[in-house]
């Protein structure tokens, strides 16, 4: 930490709001998952032994609202909407956690899983941690 110049507080700053959005998503969806369940009668909670993936997370939810809304499938539809911008952004995030190397003039620097170099600028970042939060607000609308 020590290498880190005060100019790349916000670069911290914007990686921790990052992994924290996800992790909120995750605790988020886990917690509808559980109302809804209990809603339909079954009182069995979502992961006892491990906590589960977001793809089972995911698959629980589609279940239970195709279970639901047996004659609308409006509502699978959006959830295969929301999925795919979640699985953007959770190879977005995975870029950044497990291929940071070092900052950079308006961003930092990563490498991809074919370890090539990309820049990624904390305009797109801030975009991502937005559009995180928006298909968040869009799942737990569902």
């Amino acid at each position: 930490m020590s290498d880190y110049a005060p100019e790349d507080a916000a670069l911290l700053c914007s990686v921790g709001r990052l992994v924290c959005a996800w992790t909120m998503l995750e605790q988020s969806l886990e917690a509808k998952i559980a109302m809804m369940r209990e809603a339909m009668g079954d009182v069995r909670t979502v992961g006892t032994r491990m906590r589960p993936t977001m793809a089972k997370l995911m698959t629980e939810l589609r279940t239970i609202v195709a279970m639901r809304d047996k004659r609308n499938a409006s509502a699978l539809t959006e959830i295969s909407d929301i999925e795919r911008h979640m699985q953007r952004i959770d190879r977005f995030r995975s870029l950044i956690i497990c291929g940071f190397q070092q900052p950079a003039p308006g961003g930092f620097t990563c490498r991809d899983a074919r370890n090539n170099h990309t820049h990624v600028s904390l305009d797109h970042l801030d975009a991502e941690i937005a559009s995180l939060e928006t298909v968040a607000q869009r799942l737990l609308a569902v």
